[in-house]
């Protein structure tokens, strides 16, 4: 890596690599947190992933290249003061302006009730699908009084967009009936997840599944953090147990960018410890890999 560094940008390019002139892709971080109902700290998430990216290596050694050379910029974080549908429409607009220049936007989270905004600023490229990758169903109407809850993010798009889930493994009863009732909505268990590991192709089964799923020739992909693993991701707002393992997310990302124009992202849900840094660098790292398929596509 060169010596001289972009302090603060994402995996501390030089001034050449992240010139928001010439950047392919650009990282917005919103550390919007309002709703959290567990652990908090989300609004520290954007922080520590970008601190975390300047150990991350430039090279994917998958994949043989550095991506990053085709530029990312960083914007400075978004402003999160005010009401939720402020917020919202703020977000929608940063990432309309650059999805409507052709660049494409990672989103680095704060709480998930930010997907609501990026979505909408996504669709200025056209009809999507939303891919979320969670552990949680998200299809609440409302969640402890609010309907803006990062238990509702899905449920303000269902209807809008059609919606691929995968991991998921927790939900409640209203829950459960609105997904079997909605149309435009299909749910990769993290049960039918860990069950492909025993079979013949593993990971391929549910993946493939997934993919042909998805109708629309453009994405918008949403990870939730506590959709891996919590052995891959400790530190989230709502752990829960089972869950994507490393090169599982992986392979679907992969397989995701190669078979749809996945037009913008986020990352979302971190919720860094004090004294440890492994989940912060493992959101880093699958920041990158998200941004590089982007730029290679």
């Amino acid at each position: 890596m060169p010596s001289t560094h972009n302090q603060g940008a994402f995996l501390n390019l030089p001034a050449d690599m992240s010139d928001p002139r010439d950047a392919r892709a650009v990282v917005l971080p919103v550390p919007y947190e309002a709703t959290t109902s567990y652990v908090r700290g989300t609004a520290r998430g954007p922080r520590s992933i970008l601190a975390a990216s300047a150990q991350v290596e430039w090279y994917d050694e998958a994949r043989g290249d550095e991506p990053c050379r085709r530029g990312i910029s960083t914007l400075a974080p978004l402003d999160c003061d005010g009401a939720p549908e402020d917020v919202v429409g703020r977000i929608a607009g940063v990432v309309e302006a650059h999805v409507g220049d052709g660049r494409f936007v990672l989103a680095l989270g704060g709480e998930h009730t930010l997907t609501v905004g990026c979505a909408a600023g996504a669709e200025a490229a056209g009809p999507l699908t939303i891919v979320q990758i969670d552990a949680h169903a998200d299809l609440r109407d409302e969640y402890q009084g609010s309907p803006w809850s990062h238990a509702c993010v899905m449920r303000r798009l269902a209807g809008r967009f059609p919606i691929v889930q995968i991991g998921i493994r927790s939900m409640s009863a209203e829950e459960a009936a609105f997904s079997e009732e909605a149309n435009g909505l299909l749910c990769v268990t993290g049960r039918e997840i860990a069950a492909a590991r025993c079979e013949p192709g593993g990971c391929l089964v549910w993946v493939e599944r997934a993919v042909q799923a998805i109708e629309t020739e453009r994405v918008y992909l949403s990870v939730d953090l506590d959709g891996l693993d919590p052995s891959v991701v400790p530190a989230v707002g709502t752990p829960e147990p089972g869950g994507l393992l490393w090169n599982e997310a992986l392979a679907f990302v992969r397989t995701l960018f190669e078979s749809r124009k996945v037009v913008s992202a986020d990352v979302v849900e971190l919720c860094p410890r004090s004294g440890t840094v492994r989940s912060d660098f493992a959101a880093a790292r699958l920041a990158y890999k998200i941004v590089g398929h982007a730029l290679r596509a």
